[in-house]
Order: C-alpha cells, then structure tokens, then sequence
C-alpha cells in the first residue's frame, strides 16, 4: 500500500474536547506513537462540535486549545497540532494554510473514535482509516441513521468517506458476535500504549490502596436495535453493587463520571462498602491520572451492558493503561479473552462469584500478578505491536 516507510500521517480525535486524564491518554497516545516510530504526524482536533464539558460559556474554546496545546507540547509535538473551532471558524496552532498543505502529501488519514468531519481536504488524503473504539454503538448508529457526534455528518457518511475501517471490537466476525459489519471489512485493534510513558512501580500494599477504577455512570443514551436495549456501564456495575460484601479485606473503590441520564447512586454503593471518588479530584488531569492508576493495587472494571450483551471482544484503553503501570486488571468479559490471555495479570469475570474469585487471586500473589500485567502490555498493547500491525493491515483489500 505505501511505497515509502517514512509517512506523513493525520491524526484526529477528541483530545481538547473533554476535560478528563483519560481522555488524553486515549487519543495522545496514536500521534506519539506514529512519531516514536519514525513517522511525520500531525493531531488535528476537528469534530464541527461546540466545545462543551467545561466550566463558563460554552462558546469559548480557549480551555479546549489550551488543553490540547498543554498536552502536545509536554509530549514533543508543540508544532504538530491544529486545532479547529466550529463556533469562530479559527484554526489554532497550525494555521489553516500550514494544515491543509500538510494534508496535500499526507499519506495516511487516522479518525479515531469517528471523531472528525470530512472535509475535502481530509477526503484527498489517499488512505483514510476510521477507527472505531466503541463497537455495537457505533454499528447502530450506521443501521439506525444516527450519530452522537457532528449534526454535519451522519454514521453512513462518515463510513463511506473511509477507505479503510479497524474496531475495538475484536470478535466482530464471530458466530456469538451480534455486532453487524454493516457491509465493510472490520480489521481488529487495540489501544496502543507508549510504554516509555508508563513505569511499572512497585505494587502498593493491600492495606493501604485499592482496586480502583474510573467510569462514566451514562455516557450516552440507550440505543434501540432490533428490538433490543443497548445501555451504558450503569446497567453492569449494579449487578455488582454487593461485590465489597463478600471479598473482606479487599477494598474497591470507583471514581464515577456523569453525562447524562439518571444520576449515579453514590450513597447506595457507599452504603454497600465502595469507595466512591470524584475523577475531578483524583484525576483531573493527563499526569494526576497515570498517578492514580500507579497509586491503586489493580483495577476491577466492569464493561458497558452493550459491549457485553453484543460480545463485541472489546477492551479498555484504561484497562491497558493500567497493565502498562503493572497494576493487574480485573475486567468484565466480552469476548477479549479469546484474544488476550486471561489468568496472570489480566483476569475475567462473568457474575459475582467470578469477580470475587478474580479479586482474590490477585490479593493472594500481587507481585506475581503485578509483573504479568507489564508483560502483558508489552505484548499486546505496546505501540510498536499495535500500530505496525495497523499499517501491515492497510495493504489488504478495504
């Protein structure tokens, strides 16, 4: 597919668009990885969104390019950046002029997350490569005629402006898999992770931390498909709610996100022995968040009801995070372990018994479980696995 080994590369996503650490982490990591490989990369953030999620008025997108200002120049790309503002039509950081030449010798054009609209100069750029890392979700909004992102852009443009399409979703394919393929070939990825930016410390003792994990309580409406209810993590983490109960001495604590729906029940689950945190406090920024996964024994994370419900195959880009600390990782089944190997490091549970069983294993050998989780990062999440296996993919027939 490409004639040269050093490419020039677009990257876009939704860096600048919520206040949260591990956002940054969720999107930072595509363009420092490309770079760290030897590639010409520039983030742009361009999504035909107000900006929204912050403090004052919400036409005001200085928090937004400040952010993504902040976050590229402590990552080396302070010059590698533009940011597009739909409110005052200004490009930020690189001007429009430099970022639409940078796009005429582009060679390759990565939307994470369906995060960017489709200009012309984005559709000229010969390989474009969406990315979807919230499989079911975003099938749905292409079968119902919908999107979460840009009124500008719906799901099936958005689809057709692509040449090539990767997911989250690594069981898309499956018999068990109920996630349509919506008449294009899915090619499987993860999160890549820069490991360079994440040391495995010493796990802390038992006693004194937790098994801890960040979330969004409704990050979006239900969805409605083929008779079906496709919800969010609050469905899951309620079947969960006596999980403290019956693990004593193992402490769970939970920094939960709201957006939108029916608050969360922070003094029920106070009352059933979690630890409820506000992310704002604990990990309000990029930096205090890799702190607060490297301060934690492990995490135990339960998955969207729709990522499960689908059998999607989906797993955490938080969740890689935390192995790459050399936290292990307790994480709710979807499909991901007949991908990544579950039982050192990484463990899976299905119902309360598994979960409990999971937990404790880990508290009986931390250190063991510890150095897997590491492992585990440098062999299937670790950006010179991860992004040289997308571009080996790219050659293949969209």
């Amino acid at each position: 597919m490409f004639a040269k080994e050093r490419l020039r590369i677009v990257v876009g996503g939704f860096l600048g668009l919520t206040p949260g650490g591990g956002v940054v982490w969720d999107y930072v990591q595509w363009p420092v990885g490309f770079a760290q490989l030897g590639h010409d990369v520039i983030y742009v953030e361009d999504t035909c969104l107000w900006p929204i999620y912050q403090e004052g008025a919400a036409v005001d997108c200085t928090p937004n390019v400040s952010r993504v200002r902040n976050v590229m120049a402590a990552f080396g790309l302070e010059s590698s950046w533009a940011y597009r503002d739909e409110v005052s039509g200004k490009c930020f950081g690189l001007s429009l002029e430099q970022l639409q030449e940078f796009c005429r010798s582009a060679d390759l054009f990565v939307n994470i997350s369906c995060s960017t609209f489709l200009r012309d100069e984005y559709r000229a750029i010969p390989v474009r490569a969406l990315v979807d890392t919230d499989p079911m979700f975003t099938q749905i909004q292409y079968c119902n005629e919908v999107s979460f992102t840009s009124e500008k852009s719906g799901m099936r443009e958005m689809f057709a402006g692509h040449t090539h399409y990767f997911t989250f979703g690594e069981n898309i394919g499956q018999p068990d898999c109920r996630v349509p393929d919506c008449g294009v070939k899915w090619h499987s990825t993860r999160q890549p992770i820069c490991l360079s930016h994440w040391d495995a410390t010493p796990i802390p003792k038992q006693s004194a931390s937790a098994f801890t994990t960040l979330m969004n309580w409704t990050a979006a409406r239900d969805l409605v498909f083929e008779g079906d209810t496709w919800g969010q993590k609050n469905v899951s983490l309620m079947r969960f709610l006596d999980l403290p109960q019956v693990i004593d001495g193992i402490n769970l604590a939970v920094a939960v996100s709201q957006t939108s729906g029916t608050p969360f029940p922070a003094d029920l689950f106070r009352d059933h022995g979690w630890t409820v945190l506000s992310p704002e406090q604990c990990a309000p920024d990029w930096r205090s968040y890799r702190s607060f996964l490297s301060e934690s024994f492990g995490e135990f994370s339960v998955a969207k009801q729709t990522y499960d419900k689908a059998r999607t195959g989906w797993f955490s880009c938080r969740s890689a995070c935390y192995l790459a600390s050399g936290r292990p990782v307790v994480a709710q089944e979807t499909g991901w372990s007949a991908y990544i190997p579950a039982g050192r490091g990484l463990l899976t549970f299905h119902d309360m018994e598994g979960a409990r069983a999971a937990l404790r294993a880990i508290a009986d050998s931390p250190e063991v479980h510890a150095k897997a989780a590491r492992e585990l990062a440098e062999e299937y999440f670790a950006i010179e696995k991860v992004l040289p296996a997308m571009l080996s993919d790219l050659g293949s027939t969209s």
